[in-house]
């Protein structure tokens, strides 16, 4: 669901009903003195009780229009509800009440054309026989949509005939010790009765403004219960001859007719002596309370004023510490009951954890009692590693001696030039020192003179 075009006021600052002299006040409960001042107007607080008796099987609603104030002398915020609109279009069952898109359009429009200058302060559903209370689906519905920190909610029990008020308070949602009902000055009487009979006073005879709206409501549906006609029985002989005659036809209706009057004049006959008994019951508790009343009064005059305030002084002390030893036990169940909780889910953790250790634990005694072949397969295991390690050893050794492969060809090479250029070398010197050798040993010959030489014969031939 989302609410559309909502428009939040400032507060304004006005007289409060219960100062101002035009109007007429009358609290509902007794109003705590740190509760939010509420005021209700007498027609709307009206319409809303008969708006909750009109069907008391399912919860109804609808929304709480006025204004939010600060009062002009203290500058307090308090809120006033003057007009009320009931939801049409809604979804509810007998425990639950939820607004719809539509019943928040059509109550949108319904303000903008009758009520333009209020505001939506807070909206109002019943509990047919719930109690006062906010469920956590009335939560969820204020928090989200009634949000503002002075929007109330307001809950009618129609069949305890029981109501209150709830407001923000610290961030939570509280129900108010009680709230103001206000009308026109003039209108005080009427206000009176209304309170009386919210509160289940009697009112006094004579005193005007009409039926109670309960009162009313059971009598409209007295009047509206369906009746269950009883037909007149007769033989078939008879039946014939009434149906082929239109004046028996006649006579008949007029004579069913004449048996639902009866029937309604026996219902309001018992009716009316119950309200007469209810009358002399109520004229018997007045009387009784006047007594009582005027007892105290008698008291408080008769020179014992103090011990009379004592008294309520005492059970207004008693009413504070009763309600704050409630609480109190509230919290107290509250924390005993998150502690149990975490106990439990501490339980069950713990259990899970012992399981998990009796199954390691099973499992530790079947390895134990397989461990001699266990311890054997490791010595082997370490034979092996250590073989495997010689191996690995031996197999590094001959990867360094991979890696110095080329430095050991370059010193090869190196190595068989120096051997090449020395063998060259000690060859020419052997050739050289033969070809020394050879010219030393050679014997010289003798040279004859010039003129000698030249009369020698040629020899006969020449090698060349």
């Amino acid at each position: 669901m989302v609410f559309d075009d909502v428009k939040y006021r400032e507060p304004e600052r006005r007289c409060r009903p219960d100062r101002d002299r035009r109007w007429a006040c009358l609290a509902y409960g007794l109003p705590g003195v740190i509760d939010l001042p509420i005021y209700l107007d007498r027609e709307t607080a009206d319409l809303i009780e008969r708006h909750a008796l009109r069907d008391t099987s399912v919860e109804l609603g609808g929304i709480l229009l006025g204004k939010e104030c600060l009062d002009e002398k203290t500058g307090l915020p308090f809120v006033m509800v003057t007009r009320s609109l009931e939801a049409k279009h809604y979804e509810n069952t007998q425990a639950s009440f939820t607004y719809t898109h539509d019943s928040w359009e059509e109550i949108t429009r319904e303000r903008d054309r009758l009520h333009p200058d209020l505001d939506i302060v807070g909206w109002y559903h019943t509990h047919p026989d719930f109690g006062i209370f906010l469920s956590s689906h009335d939560q969820f519905i204020h928090r989200h949509f009634f949000a503002q920190p002075l929007q109330v909610a307001y809950v009618v029990d129609p069949i305890r005939q029981t109501r209150g008020f709830f407001q923000w308070r610290d961030g939570e949602l509280e129900e108010v010790e009680g709230y103001y009902l206000y009308t026109d000055r003039a209108d005080r009487i009427a206000l009176t009765r209304l309170v009386n009979d919210l509160e289940n006073f009697p009112n006094a005879e004579g005193g005007g403004g009409g039926l109670s709206p309960r009162l009313e409501a059971q009598l409209i549906a007295m009047l509206t219960r369906p009746v269950t006609h009883h037909a007149t029985t007769v033989d078939r002989t008879q039946t014939a001859v009434l149906f082929s005659l239109i004046g028996s036809l006649v006579g008949m209706l007029v004579l069913a007719a004449g048996l639902v009057l009866y029937q309604m004049y026996q219902e309001v006959a018992d009716q009316a002596r119950t309200l007469k008994d209810l009358q002399e019951s109520t004229g018997e508790i007045v009387s009784a309370q006047r007594l009582a009343l005027d007892s105290l009064l008698d008291e408080a005059s008769d020179g014992h004023p103090d011990k009379f305030t004592a008294r309520y002084n005492h059970v207004v002390r008693e009413r504070d510490e009763a309600r704050k030893e409630a609480e109190r036990a509230k919290t107290i169940d509250a924390a005993l009951t998150d502690r149990s909780q975490k106990l439990e889910a501490d339980n069950l953790k713990l259990t899970k954890e012992y399981a998990s250790a009796k199954k390691t634990v099973a499992k530790y005694n079947e390895e134990r009692k397989t461990s001699p072949d266990l311890l054997g397969r490791l010595a082997f295991l370490e034979d092996a590693l250590k073989t495997k390690a010689q191996a690995i050893t031996e197999k590094d050794a001959i990867l360094e001696t991979v890696k110095d492969a080329e430095k050991v060809e370059a010193l090869i090479h190196s190595y068989h030039r120096t051997w090449y250029t020395a063998a060259a070398g000690w060859g020419l010197f052997l050739v050289t020192a033969l070809g020394l050798f050879t010219l030393i040993g050679q014997p010289k010959s003798a040279l004859r003179p010039s003129d000698e030489s030249t009369n020698i014969d040629p020899p006969p031939h020449r090698i060349a």
